[in-house]
Order: structure tokens, then sequence, then C-alpha cells
């Protein structure tokens, strides 16, 4: 299934029905992208050359105060993030379910642990695979970037969503992220957003909840 844009401008209102198809499209991408994007999470790190290495270092001390993560700690620290994002919603905690499914190939040792190391495997793997499945699934002419009503269209999808399962609390502190989605220019079309940059957009947009 795939969200077009058509679908997502039919109303200004969007029903909960409506919502949940959104939500359950995104959630099909973001699983076909998760092993893809994973298992090529090195070469993310390497195109990244440093640039979120203190993101990475915040996520991994949000989550743990010892020198590893494992399952169990990374699912109980993705419940901290959804009670402040989506907390309307406590069961969807991706993080915990991305670390879940893709345990297998970020423990690289195979001693049931990840260390900084293995955990920024990780952290790459899951931005990515956030930032290509907002591209996916908001992409209705299939080029892979968002642009024009496109653009419109992902914002009006994530504040229904946000509506649907943030409190007001949360909305507030929401709100600015999804009025503005700036920063990110890194094929130098400030009129377009690739996957790169919603992935760049997702990790800098997360910083407040580490």
């Amino acid at each position: 299934m795939k969200v077009t844009s058509a679908l997502l401008a039919s109303s200004a209102f969007a029903t909960s029905a409506d919502i949940s198809a959104h939500l359950i499209a995104a959630d099909g991408s973001f699983w076909q992208n998760a092993g893809k994007l994973t298992a090529n999470a090195d070469a993310i790190l390497r195109s990244w050359n440093g640039k979120f290495d203190k993101e990475m270092d915040d996520a991994f001390h949000m989550c743990t105060s010892g020198s590893y993560t494992d399952q169990q700690i990374i699912w109980e620290c993705g419940k901290k993030v959804t009670k402040a994002t989506f907390d309307k919603n406590p069961n969807f905690n991706l993080m915990g379910r991305y670390a879940a499914s893709q345990f297998h190939q970020l423990d690289q040792n195979g001693d049931g642990k990840l260390n900084f190391e293995e955990f920024k495997r990780g952290f790459a793997g899951f931005f990515s695979t956030v930032g290509s499945t907002l591209v996916d699934i908001f992409d209705a002419d299939g080029n892979g970037v968002l642009e024009g009503q496109e653009n419109h269209d992902m914002h009006f999808g994530l504040n229904n969503i946000w509506d649907e399962f943030s409190s007001d609390k949360n909305r507030k502190l929401i709100t600015p992220i999804l009025d503005t989605w700036v920063g990110s220019d890194l094929d130098k079309n400030v009129d377009t957003l690739s996957k790169a940059e919603m992935t760049e957009q997702a990790i800098l947009h997360s910083v407040p909840y580490w």
C-alpha cells in the first residue's frame, strides 16, 4: 500500500481511519527498509564522516550509563521516547521494535549486547530507515525525493498523526518541528527533501528528546 498525495490531501480533517491507514502504510515501508539499510549501516556511517558523533553519543548515554546496551535496555529507552512523543499510543515504541528485529545484524560479536560501535550501526540503520520511509510514503511520483505538493502533504500527514497520538502537552513541543523542516540542503536544492536530508532532519529533531 502506498499513501499518495491525493489521498493525504483529500480532506483537511483526516479521520481516525485515514490516519490508521497512513500508519499501516508507513509501518510496512519501515520494515521493508529496515533490514536493507541496517545491513548497509557501515557505509552510512562512513558517509556521515563523524557528522553525528555527538548525537550518537548522547543517544547511547540516554539509554545506558554503562558501556553497553541490550534489547531490554533499548526497549525501556524506546518507551521513554514514546511517552514523550506518541504518548496516546504507548505500545508504538518504534525504537524498541527496531532493535528487537535487527539485533542479530547489530550484535556483531554475538554476545547479546551492543557496545558503542555496534550501537552506532543501529543508530545509522534506524534513522536512515525513518528518513527513507518518510520519503517513500509521501513520494507520489516515485522519484525518490519530496518536492512541491509532496512536501505540503508530508507536513499535513505528520501533523494529523501527531494530533491523533500525541497529547496537547506533547503537541506543543512537536509543533515547531512539524512547521519547520529546514537546515538540510545536502543536494543544494532548497525545494526538495531527499532521503538523506530527511534522515538528517529525523536525527536533528530527535535531539530534544535525549
